[in-house]
């Protein structure tokens, strides 16, 4: 009897194991995507078309948190999450060809973990799995340089970056008590979103290469300081910046002292579009093809800090040059000691012809009053004036 009981209880089973194989499927296993943050992702899932299309995405691990639903011919969204609110969207148009794929706008850290993609037709019932990543890549990794300090930064990164730092040619100046030591730090905001700097005492003659590496990306800067440049009021200037030909899309930006933009020239394939501040267009004369700046027309306001900044989707580098200002030989002169000696000239000439006038409008004047001190002063000033211009003259001939 017993026997019989367990009999009839297995045949039973039968029928509902069968029906749900012939109505229900499974993937063969989950679809791994990785998404960026912030951005939009598509997460993909497929059925036999067939009529009486029932849609539903679900997150299994946050307790089948229902992420976009369905039915009868239109969106249902009555049980929504708020989390995924004004978010979701599926491709209407596609459910009859069997596209249930589900668009994800604006991804955040918390969007990233396991979907079930759940369709339903009279032909069906199918299950999809898939395991959604999301990542904020290294975009951008700034270098600067102040006191012989380099500092290293990146921001709104995930997973959890890391930051080296070498040399080229390479370097070791670990053992040197007089060297800052590398620092490093890391910070989370509340986007768990990561931010990472580091300083480090700036190597001379050597290429300073600072890399930061988060998951499967990695974004590179350098930093080199070349020989200082010297130029003149009267002369063409070119401050060198090497650009790479191998690099068919770059964007390069000439600075002054690290601050003021000069000029910023965008290539694209073979082509380029180049923005020169109000402020330089009189000093700027070219941009060479090697990336060089070249100037005229100088003062001594422009002596200073040249930087080159040169950024591809892969890495940046930046090439800083000091351009010394020497004023031309006669121009000194008169800017100079010539500058401050005429106005004493001019003076002297007043107070003489003042003398001058009153001496023969005095009656019975027969004898000059003495020169004052004033006077021989400026003549003492007006003779070393022409004594340097003398010795100028003298330098110019050998």
């Amino acid at each position: 009897m017993a026997w019989g009981l367990v009999s009839m209880t297995l045949r039973a089973l039968v029928p509902v194991v069968i029906l749900l194989w012939t109505f229900t499927s499974t993937d063969g296993g989950d679809i791994h995507v990785t998404c960026l943050f912030s951005e939009d992702c598509v997460l993909a899932c497929s059925f036999q078309p067939g009529s009486e299309e029932i849609i539903h995405w679900l997150k299994p691990e946050d307790k089948d948190l229902t992420v976009h639903s369905y039915y009868y011919s239109t969106d249902q969204l009555k049980q929504q999450s708020q989390r995924y609110r004004g978010r979701t969207a599926l491709f209407n148009d596609q459910i009859p060809k069997g596209n249930a794929s589900l668009l994800l706008r604006g991804l955040t850290l918390q969007d990233q973990g396991r979907y079930k993609c759940y369709t339903s037709t009279i032909k069906g019932n199918k299950e999809s799995f898939i395991n959604m990543a999301v990542e904020a890549p290294v975009r951008l990794v700034d270098i600067q340089l102040s006191d012989d300090i380099i500092t290293c930064s990146s921001t709104d990164i995930y997973p959890e970056p890391k930051l080296t730092w070498s040399t080229d040619p390479p370097s070791d100046l670990s053992f040197d008590p007089g060297t800052i030591q590398n620092s490093t730090s890391t910070k989370v905001d509340d986007r768990v979103l990561y931010d990472i700097t580091s300083t480090k005492q700036f190597i001379r003659n050597r290429t300073n290469i600072c890399t930061v590496t988060s998951g499967t990306v990695e974004r590179t800067a350098t930093l080199k300081q070349q020989d200082p440049v010297q130029g003149s009021p009267s002369s063409e200037v070119s401050i060198p910046c090497s650009v790479s030909q191998s690099d068919l899309t770059f964007n390069l930006t000439w600075r002054f002292n690290q601050i003021d933009t000069i000029l910023n020239s965008t290539y694209t394939k073979g082509t380029s579009q180049m923005y020169v501040d109000d402020q330089w267009k009189e000093q700027v004369q070219n941009l060479s093809d090697s990336g060089s700046l070249q100037l005229h027309k100088l003062t001594m306001v422009h002596q200073g800090i040249y930087s080159c900044e040169l950024s591809t989707a892969r890495d940046s580098h930046l090439v800083l040059t000091y351009l010394e200002i020497t004023p031309d030989k006669l121009s000194d002169v008169s800017d100079g000691l010539g500058r401050h000696a005429i106005g004493d000239i001019i003076k002297a000439a007043v107070i003489i012809a003042a003398v001058i006038i009153a001496a023969f409008s005095a009656p019975n004047a027969e004898v000059l009053p003495p020169v004052p001190q004033q006077i021989q002063m400026v003549k003492m000033k007006r003779i070393r004036v022409e004594y340097h211009f003398r010795m100028e003259k003298k330098e110019r001939k050998i």
